[in-house]
Order: C-alpha cells, then structure tokens, then sequence
C-alpha cells in the first residue's frame, strides 16, 4: 500500500498553529472539540516540590479520571503537524491520500496512572529528534 501525504504549501489554513492534547484514552471522535471551554479552564499547576523534576506537571480530569501532564515544545528546527484523510480507500492495496491540516510547536501529553516522566514514548520521540539530526546530517 501506497502513502502519500499531500503538502499544501499555498493554502493558509494549516499554516495555523492548533492546541493538541494526547490523551491517554480512545475518544470516539474525529473532529473539532470545544477544549478551550470544557477542558482548558480545569487545568492547575500542580506542586511538584516532592517530585525530583523541574519540569511543571499539569493535573486534570476527564470523565471523572484523574489526569497527570506535561507540556513539551518541539524543537525550534522541527515542525509538528496534524495530517488528516479525506477518504479511506475501499481496499489495503489502494494508495492512502493524506494531507497537512494544522501545524503544532507545542503538545501536551496526559498520563492517567503516572506522572509525567522521561520514560513516556512522546517524550522521548521528541528527544529524539536532534539526535537523530545529528545522526543523519551528511554535511
């Protein structure tokens, strides 16, 4: 199966930077959600003075679960984004056609059962990418 991701240099609507979450759940909606007024107004600081990281923890609730978070910025050469398909194809030997819908320099990530850590794979993939600069850089 084919993958094509189609770039939109001349259209101005992924040129947009988005407020993501990755939620440690599976929500049954793929669309716009109102997190601004249900979810953003709920989100505290939380002390972090008994936990040995610098990096400020985030505490929430969704659905009545307890949420731990963290917030992490991609790399200033590096650029986040949402990818998006208009149609699924009917069969797997059918090429995928995908498509920038927004761009992203920030993400926040929940956990629900830990706090935040170095050990969480989106925060490591992020680490990883100015290594893996360096790694492949064939100047």
């Amino acid at each position: 199966m084919a993958l094509n991701i189609k770039v939109n240099l001349p259209d101005q609507s992924c040129n947009a930077d988005c407020v993501l979450h990755s939620m440690p759940c599976k929500i049954n909606h793929d669309g716009a959600a109102n997190i601004t007024g249900f979810f953003s107004p709920y989100v505290e600081n939380k002390d972090t003075d008994f936990i040995n990281n610098a990096d400020a923890v985030l505490e929430a609730s969704f659905r009545g679960y307890p949420l731990q978070g963290k917030k992490i910025t991609i790399p200033n050469d590096f650029k986040g984004i949402v990818i998006g398909e208009m149609k699924k194809p009917l069969t797997d030997m059918e090429p995928r056609n995908l498509y920038i819908k927004k761009n992203f320099g920030e993400i926040t990530y929940w956990n629900w059962d830990c706090f935040p850590n170095k050990n969480d794979s989106i925060n490591q993939s992020v680490e990883w990418l100015p290594l893996s600069k360096l790694i492949h850089n064939t100047d």
